[in-house]
């Protein structure tokens, strides 16, 4: 709360936590605890009546200012400010539009190309030989809009949990074995050298969501492997839940880059993501399955020494996993 003169009338302790600010002395103006052109604007059209408000970053984090006159009267004696951390409400707008820019970008890419190509044939310009490669490169390109609209939608059901799944024991092993066979024919064109290691341990979860998320792990980690390679993947019981290990001997993950390998669309190197083909939404599916199933998820990586992603699954779900199993 602050006087018609900006002077500082009442704080709380809150306030100067969020802000990181010191303890303010006795008559001090309260634009001396943010000098910001955006704040000075609000305090000043607060203390001339009017409601107002501004956005303010501060490194990584977001906050709302809201600015109300106190009045006596006609007379406006002071202004009530309010600061609201929209850190969460704003990173997710983020997202919201860089996956929106990202869909854009990757949708038209095939789609410009399956167009390209058909209206060419259309056009009956098309030598007769030419027909089976302009056709494999639309059947090609339509796969992958295929691919990517099927990522799109899970990662949708993920997101909203409308989608009703069943949960039942899992054999994570198990599992891990079948993936692995599906994965096999992928791994010997490449060279890379598939292990199981560990044994049956059971997870409570959704088959269908535990195996997209191994699968994503176990592809990513052959396709940015190197020749004469290997994958390992470890299923281990341990006294409190399940941890699944997928280590690879790849071509690793510079450590700026790692904290974003999980955010939709992200690829390190584009270009290299290009030719090997994916949607950029495998991880994304992990990171949100893995929230969804209430596990941990880590990584660790070092370029040229292969990656690690480690999944742990606790035996007692969450209150918030419980509460779903009982909803579903």
């Amino acid at each position: 709360v602050v006087d018609s003169a900006t002077r500082l009338l009442t704080y709380n302790g809150a306030a100067l936590q969020m802000l990181g600010l010191p303890m303010p002395r006795p008559g001090d103006s309260v634009l001396d605890l943010n000098r910001t052109e955006d704040f000075r604007q609000m305090v000043e059209r607060a203390l001339a009546g009017e409601h107002s408000s501004c956005t303010i970053q501060d490194d990584s984090r977001s906050y709302q200012m809201m600015a109300n006159p106190a009045t006596q009267g006609d007379s406006v004696i002071g202004a009530v400010i309010v600061i609201l951390d929209v850190t969460e409400q704003t990173e997710r707008e983020r997202l919201r539009r860089e996956f929106t820019a990202n869909v854009s970008h990757e949708l038209k890419t095939p789609l410009t190309s399956i167009s390209g190509f058909a209206e060419l044939m259309k056009s009956g310009t098309v030598a007769a030989a030419d027909v089976v490669d302009f056709s494999t490169t639309i059947y090609d390109e339509a796969q992958r809009l295929i691919v990517l609209v099927n990522d799109i939608i899970k990662l949708s059901e993920l997101d909203e949990g409308e989608q009703r799944y069943e949960w039942e024991d899992v054999d994570l092993y198990g599992l891990s074995a079948e993936i692995l066979h599906r994965l096999a024919p992928a791994a010997e064109r490449n060279s890379v050298m598939l292990r199981l290691t560990g044994g049956s341990a059971c997870a409570r979860g959704v088959p269908k969501i535990l195996d997209e998320m191994i699968y994503n792990l176990c592809d990513n980690a052959i396709k940015y492997n190197k020749q004469g390679g290997s994958v390992e993947v470890s299923v281990l019981r341990t006294v409190s839940g399940v941890r699944l290990t997928v280590r690879d001997t790849g071509i690793g993950i510079p450590l700026a880059h790692q904290s974003r390998v999980f955010e939709r669309f992200y690829r390190v190197d584009k270009s290299h993501s290009k030719e090997i083909g994916g949607t950029g939404l495998g991880l994304s599916i992990v990171k949100h399955g893995a929230m969804y199933h209430g596990a941990e998820l880590s990584l660790e990586s070092a370029v040229d020494r292969g990656t690690t992603v480690t999944l742990y699954f606790r035996s007692k779900p969450r209150d918030f996993l419980a509460a779903k199993e009982r909803e579903i």
